[in-house]
């Protein structure tokens, strides 16, 4: 229900940016259908189509932060879902995350929850500490999203 209230906070805040383009289309950019950007930006999309005239609204599918941020420098969405991670990285022009040069057309609208990077391993595994996890293989996230390229979890791995 907390994640509803932010995810509401931050579609009318965007409301607020998007108001005055009514008749424009609107592009929601997520993350793939099975991530939690997806039914937010659902959500949104709806919040969009009620309140603002005459928009057309869509929710696209993507490979999340990374591409979100792209295609929103290329001016392929209006607002999309990205970690604060990623936004650094794409702002500073990290080309190890995938930005050759800064992003510079990109714009904060606002937070829509605190994103936490949970390490889970099935019971009968014996892993209990990221020490155990050396030597094994880890799934750490879609191929250059967010949470593949966030810096905490990988540093902290054994090699």
């Amino acid at each position: 229900m907390k994640v509803i209230k932010h995810c509401l906070l931050g579609a009318s805040l965007a409301l607020s940016v998007t108001a005055t383009h009514a008749s424009e289309f609107i592009n929601v950019l997520t993350g793939g259908t099975s991530g939690v950007y997806y039914p937010l930006g659902v959500a949104i999309s709806q919040l969009y189509g009620k309140q603002i005239p005459d928009a057309r609204v869509q929710v696209q599918a993507t490979r999340a932060s990374v591409e979100n941020l792209t295609l929103l420098e290329r001016g392929r969405g209006e607002i999309g879902f990205a970690l604060a991670d990623s936004v650094a990285d794409a702002w500073n022009g990290e080309e190890e995350a995938g930005f050759k040069v800064p992003l510079s057309k990109l714009r904060a609208v606002g937070a829509t929850y605190s994103n936490y990077i949970q390490i889970v391993a099935r019971a009968d595994s014996g892993i209990t500490s990221l020490e155990d996890l050396k030597g094994k293989r880890i799934s750490v996230g879609a191929p250059r999203s967010g949470t593949e390229l966030t810096p905490a979890p990988s540093s902290r791995l054994p090699a």
